[in-house]
């Protein structure tokens, strides 16, 4: 490694490994609970394996692209980290919010209390204290790699990459409003898990991808760059407006129909 401050990326990426396990093996009891529905009925019914199996997976992806992006910006960056003491508890708080939701789901903790139990929201099911906990180690990270950018060289790779950083994490803050009306909730709900998967997060993989490319190829600094931007403009022009093929039928106005499938069908 070119920068000591590098080997934080190690340990996001154990930790990643290790939820990615997790998901595997929780996924492999869901599979063998369709075959035998009565199997472990009593001590982990299915919804809360299907929690802790979907939770893992975004929460591994996560600790993924934190740890890529600790290791790719002080090489582009051309400087240490900010802080790697800073990263450190970041990832601290990171599994301990993880691990203090999955323990919530299994022993259906705190039932019926809007602070300190599981939402029952798809994939934001966490509690909302944990949620919160989520929110300061955003704040850590974004401060920690975008002082690290300031202070150093910026790059096309760089500013994609916090553009997409910046994105995960001001999108996740729709997962803290909770409206009683359905059709609200959905709207915001896709806010979360639409524009993370289909639009900030591809321009985190766009520019982990156009490092890569740098790093193992002979390929111009300046042709990858070029090819980046347009990722990002399609990223960004189809994916935020294609939230529209979830609105079809959920109670929102009917133009929600034609936004939804033209921009869909430009995403493909």
């Amino acid at each position: 490694m070119k920068y000591q401050s590098q080997k934080v990326a190690l340990a996001y990426f154990a930790c990643a490994l290790l939820l990615f396990a997790a998901q595997v093996t929780f996924g492999l009891v869901l599979g063998y609970i369709y075959v035998a529905p009565n199997f472990l009925s009593e001590l982990l019914p299915f919804n809360i394996a299907r929690m802790v199996h979907t939770n893992a997976l975004i929460v591994w992806l996560l600790l993924g692209f934190f740890g890529a992006a600790y290791y790719l910006i002080p090489e582009e960056a051309e400087r240490e980290l900010e802080s790697p003491k800073l990263a450190y508890l970041q990832l601290i708080l990171l599994m301990a919010g993880a691990s203090a939701a999955v323990l919530t789901y299994l022993f259906d903790l705190f039932p019926g209390n809007a602070l300190l139990g599981k939402q029952g929201r798809e994939f934001l099911e966490q509690p909302l204290w944990v949620k919160l906990g989520i929110v300061v180690a955003a704040l850590i990270f974004l401060y920690n790699v975008t002082m690290t950018v300031l202070r150093g060289r910026k790059t096309a790779i760089t500013n994609v990459l916090l553009l997409g950083l910046w994105g995960i994490a001001l999108f996740f803050l729709f997962a803290l409003y909770n409206p009683a009306n359905l059709t609200v909730d959905k709207i915001y709900w896709w806010y979360v898990v639409h524009i993370w998967v289909e639009g900030v997060w591809e321009l985190v993989m766009a520019a982990v991808l156009a490092f890569m490319m740098l790093k193992l190829t002979g390929v111009d600094r300046e042709v990858i760059e070029k090819w980046l931007y347009v990722i990002v403009a399609l990223s960004l022009f189809t994916g935020l407006l294609g939230t529209g093929h979830h609105y079809y039928w959920i109670g929102t106005p009917g133009y929600w129909q034609w936004i939804g499938s033209i921009f869909s069908a430009l995403e493909v």
